[in-house]
């Protein structure tokens, strides 16, 4: 398998020698580290040898890193987080990716075809990561696990979720992948000050809701003698509209280029070609036409809330709970009595209550270790070190007495880290922590900059039992994931610019109508992707 993946980077090479020249950092390839003439030698320390605490190998051991991430993370040799990590465990990471580019897909692609890789490797792409490694590039880690990562081996039994996403195709491990942490994404937030202004309560219901915002449109909450009231926003343009498909009882929300998948009773539909949609659609486009939905929702995009919340005219909001209940502290002395306070989900006209968002249980960044590299075990110890304990409290809140001090047994962030001007992720990542490595994120470092606003609404949606479960973040054959994405993108591009030109009214929402898209699905390959992903989710479920 390493003679395929090496032959097919050679012919890629060739191809793309102009590409190499120009990205290139400089070095010149390592030929003893390729896959074809090389065996990984395990190099245990001495069983005389006894190592403390987080300590790897007795005597300082570089290992070379490809990581080159979201077009902005590259790695930094100087970066604080990780070379504190080098004095726990004796292993220094010297980063390879160009700082030069700002395309990470490109930079990875350009080392693949190089056929020199350094000992561990970041990608954002699981499905292709697997796909190299079932070619022989990586490792599978199955083995090395078992043996020398306890730390991974318990995340795993603890985190059955992450366990499943960890295995490709194959059965194997190749990549250890980042598992966000957290209890809630989004949630309801509504204007107190408008409610008690106009005599109202807080609609626990869709039908309320919508006379709610009814009242806010017509009855001037904001006192300007003015109709300028914009009842419901959303920062996030299509997705927006996405977000109020569930008051219907349809399913499938909005979740980037997954959007539309949900598993019922083990079998996986796409939301936007059940009948419910239809109904949620005809509703939507109802109060559109009403005014009780921002006209500009389809193009306002990421300062919708600065704006519409600044200048007083913004009603209701389906938003992420932290940054969305900031809102009274920020406007406290922009708009009198501003008062933004998160909502029970209101029940659906099935009278179900439902919070169809929900933070993704994994992630497919992370990383491997090459197939060439020398130093496996020691590498493989060094991934682990990142889900021990003390690792995960280095990648979660950084570096004890800069970062935060301990208080009662618990990491707490020092106050001129929360008051700073940067947020706190922001300061952590400029340093290396918080970034999407193979690790546990830790909820309680972002709890600590939420406020309490928002922490009340995530403890009555938890609490209460209001979110919906994630859906699952399947993996696909490298087969299947190119037919996926040409049969996603060309669903998906119809399914948005069909539901928005029903919003919009540039087309009605009626029977026959909607039998054209559903034929027009049909004739996009919905059925055939609808199988894709049901292979791929039954797999997933069997691991």
């Amino acid at each position: 398998m390493k003679k395929k993946w090496l032959a097919s980077s050679i012919i890629a090479m060739t191809m793309l020698a102009s590409l190499l020249a120009g990205c290139s950092s400089g070095e010149k390839p390592n030929n003893t580290n390729n896959p074809a003439t090389s065996k990984p030698q395990e190099s245990n320390p001495p069983a005389e040898e006894q190592l403390t605490g987080h300590l790897i190998t007795k005597d300082p051991l570089e290992l070379k890193i490809h990581l080159h991430y979201a077009d902005k993370f590259i790695f930094d040799d100087e970066w604080p987080v990780f070379k504190k990590a080098a004095e726990l465990t004796n292993i220094k990471l010297k980063g390879t990716a160009s700082k030069a580019s700002t395309n990470s897909k490109e930079m990875f692609n350009v080392m693949m075809v190089s056929g020199s890789l350094p000992d561990i490797v970041h990608h954002q792409t699981k499905e292709q990561y697997d796909s190299y490694g079932m070619e022989g590039a990586f490792l599978a880690l199955d083995d090395l696990i078992e043996e020398h990562a306890p730390n991974i081996k318990k995340h795993f039994e603890e985190n059955p979720n992450a366990a499943k996403f960890a295995k490709a195709p194959d059965g194997k491990i190749y990549f250890i992948n980042f598992t966000p942490d957290g209890p809630a994404a989004k949630g309801w937030f509504i204007r107190q000050d408008w409610l008690d202004k106009l005599e109202l309560k807080a609609p626990t219901t869709v039908d309320e809701l919508y006379e709610v915002l009814k009242a806010f449109k017509e009855k001037d909450p904001n006192g300007n003698n003015k109709t300028d009231e914009v009842p419901f926003l959303s920062r996030a343009n299509m997705d927006g509209i996405y977000d109020l498909i569930s008051l219907w009882g349809a399913s499938g929300g909005s979740d980037g280029t997954k959007r539309g998948f949900f598993a019922e009773n083990g079998v996986v539909k796409y939301g936007m070609y059940e009948p419910a949609y239809k109904t949620a659609v005809e509703n939507i486009a109802k109060w559109y036409a009403e005014g009780l939905i921002d006209k500009e929702i389809f193009t306002r995009g990421a300062k919708a809330r600065d704006i519409l919340f600044g200048d007083n005219t913004g009603g209701v909001v389906h938003d992420w709970f932290s940054s969305t209940a900031v809102y009274n502290d920020k406007l406290a002395s922009q708009v009198e009595g501003f008062n933004l306070v998160p909502i029970a989900p209101p029940a659906n006209s099935n009278g179900v209550i439902i919070e169809a968002s929900s933070r993704k249980l994994t992630h497919p960044n992370g990383w491997g270790i090459a197939s060439s590299s020398k130093h496996p075990v020691e590498a493989i110890k060094y991934l682990d070190f990142w889900f021990s304990e003390d690792g995960r409290k280095l990648m979660n809140f950084g570096i004890e007495g800069k970062h935060y001090e301990m208080v009662d047994g618990k990491p707490k962030f020092k106050d001129e880290v929360l008051n700073n001007e940067k947020s706190v992720i922001q300061q952590l990542q400029e340093e290396g922590g918080q970034l999407e490595i193979g690790f546990h994120q830790d909820y309680e470092y972002e709890k600590q900059w939420t406020n309490e606003i928002a922490l009340k609404g995530i403890e009555e949606y938890v609490g209460k039992g209001y979110i919906q479960e994630a859906y699952p973040s399947v993996t696909y054959t490298e087969e299947e994931r190119t037919k996926f994405q040409e049969l996603n993108v060309a669903v998906n591009t119809y399914a948005d610019e069909m539901l928005q030109k029903w919003v919009l009214g540039a087309e009605p929402i009626n029977d026959d109508n909607f039998a054209k898209y559903l034929k027009r699905l049909d004739a996009l390959g919905i059925k055939e992707l609808l199988e894709l992903e049901q292979r791929a989710y039954d797999r997933y479920m069997a691991n």
